[in-house]
Formats: C-alpha cells, sequence, structure tokens
C-alpha cells in the first residue's frame, strides 16, 4: 500500500510539472502569421519569446492552409499577431483563434493608412473592404507597426518595459535609416516606374511617389491583350528590369522580359531579415527604368 502511494504521489508531481511546463512554455511564445513580424517581434523583444510562424518560408499569404501541427502549435501561444488583412488571416483567423481557447489577439495594422479600393481580386480570395495587406512593403508603415508591436508587448511584459523601449528606439534609428535610403534613392519630382509580377509594393510606391505595374491581373494569368498592353508601358517607361517573388511562377515575367529585352530579377519582401530584404528592393528599384511623370 505504502508503494502504491509513493507511486501515485510520483505521479502527481510528474503531471504538475509537465503543466507547470506547459504554462511556461505558453507565457513564452507567441504566434505570427509571416515571417517579417518575427524579426520585428526579435528586435524590440530580444529572446524573450520563441515566435511560431504560421506561413512558412516560400508559402504564399494568399493560398496557404496551416497543418494540423500547426494549428495544435497555436493553442501553446499567450498571443496570435495578425499582420492585418492578408488573405490567410481571413480565411484562417477565427479557426485559430478557436482552436487555441484563452488566447490574446492583436492587429499590428491599426495604425496604418491603408490603401482601399472599390473591390480587389486575387484569384481564389478577395481583399477585406478592397484592402492591399501588404503593409509591411514601406519602412514608413512599417514605422507604424512596430511602435504598436511595441505596445502590445508591453501589455505582455509590463516588467520589461525599459528593455522594450531601448530596443524599440534601437529599431526605429534603422528604419528610419532606411527611410532616409528610400528618399534620397527614389529623389525628384517625377515618378519612377516598375514592373512586378504580384502588386506586393504598393504601399512603397505611395510612400514614395513610385508608379507600380503588375503584370498579375486581379489575381489572374495575364491575358495575350493585356501582355501586349504591358508590352507597351514597359517601352513608354524604358523598363529594363521585372521584379518577380519567389513565391511565384517565373514564366510569364519571363515571356515578357524577353518581349522587351529585360532581365528578371527575384526578390523577397517576405524574407525575415526584412531589413536586408527592404534595402535590397529599394536599390534594386532604384536602378530600374527610367524617371517619367505619370499618374498612378
Amino acid at each position: 500500500m505504502r508503494l502504491l502511494n509513493i507511486f501515485f504521489l510520483i505521479l502527481l508531481c510528474s503531471a504538475f510539472s509537465c503543466q507547470q511546463k506547459k504554462m511556461e512554455k505558453k507565457e513564452n511564445v507567441l504566434t505570427v502569421s509571416i515571417l517579417p513580424q518575427k524579426f520585428f517581434i526579435e528586435q524590440i523583444a530580444g529572446d524573450d519569446f520563441h515566435v511560431n510562424v504560421l506561413i512558412p518560408p516560400g508559402a504564399s499569404p494568399a493560398t496557404y492552409e496551416p497543418t494540423p501541427l500547426q494549428m495544435t502549435k497555436i493553442s501553446h501561444s499567450m498571443a496570435y499577431f495578425r499582420i492585418g488583412h492578408i488573405p490567410f488571416e481571413e480565411a484562417w483567423c477565427d479557426k485559430i483563434i478557436e482552436s487555441a481557447g484563452d488566447i490574446k489577439v492583436f492587429d499590428l495594422s491599426g495604425d496604418v493608412k491603408l490603401i482601399k479600393n472599390q473591390g480587389h481580386h486575387h484569384g481564389d480570395h478577395f481583399h477585406e473592404e478592397g484592402i492591399d495587406p501588404h503593409i509591411w512593403s514601406s519602412p514608413k508603415t512599417v514605422e507604424k507597426i512596430v511602435q504598436r508591436l511595441y505596445l502590445d508587448l508591453v501589455q505582455l511584459k509590463p516588467n520589461n518595459q525599459k528593455k522594450y523601449e531601448a530596443n524599440l528606439n534601437i529599431f526605429l534609428g534603422k528604419i528610419r535609416d532606411l527611410d532616409i535610403l528610400a528618399t534620397k534613392e527614389f529623389n525628384g519630382e517625377n515618378m519612377k516606374a516598375f514592373m512586378i509580377f504580384h502588386p506586393a509594393l504598393s504601399y512603397l510606391a505611395r510612400d514614395y511617389g513610385l508608379k507600380q505595374i503588375p503584370i498579375e491581373m486581379e489575381g489572374k494569368e495575364p491575358s495575350p491583350a493585356y501582355m501586349q498592353h504591358l508590352v507597351m508601358e514597359a517601352r513608354e517607361y524604358n523598363i529594363k528590369t521585372i521584379f518577380i517573388q519567389k513565391q511565384f511562377n517565373k514564366e510569364n515575367a519571363e515571356t515578357l522580359a524577353r518581349e522587351i529585352g529585360a532581365k528578371v530579377v527575384a526578390i523577397d519582401p517576405l524574407s525575415e531579415n526584412w531589413l536586408m530584404e527592404m534595402e535590397n528592393i529599394i536599390r534594386q528599384l532604384n536602378g530600374n527604368g527610367n524617371v517619367k511623370n505619370s499618374e498612378l
């Protein structure tokens, strides 16, 4: 009998220990939608959290579906950070929250001046209220995003406010250096046009006076008539580089590039190292085409 009691006590202690570890793990795990969010959190919070990213490298936020294992892992997070309006979140956010149980949800798009239109289709999905979701594509919008993120992180760990504030200021300095670079690179009264497969740089274009010409038409493959229109625009703006994200097929971009004598350059706005990739994109854009008066 005594042996049985000891065995029961060991089991009880073991169960309590596992529950304690589970609670500790939950308190230090955050879930985000895309890799740049992980980078933003680590710039402010250092290694205080383990960041669980739902959309893996190379996957598209337009079509990705979380795995059952990912849905299970979300339940071990203390908070889920939405980037705002990407199709993945519109399709899965309610299911994510439901599967997670007791979890805080933060939306990082609240302070950003969103780009809206009457309705914006992308293949098999529709952006809510015609909102362009790519808010992480400009230094000016990311400055707003990380300031809101800082407040949310302080809400989760108020004792670390001073540390997070110091890190935020360092990170804001780097973002503002990038803003200065972009302003310098795109300086001038005229508008520089660039061609890209998927219109993921809308906020960068808006904030720095650029004209974005997308190959993808409402999320669909370009028709022969639209391809001919793109050829004319490319020649009008003397575009010699076509940008494409690594999440998309290069075939149409390469066909158009051959027609206009341009090169295809891969970029990755969803890269985990947002700072380095954003600088790369800005410098690549500055070397693309001629400056010409235009209207968005």
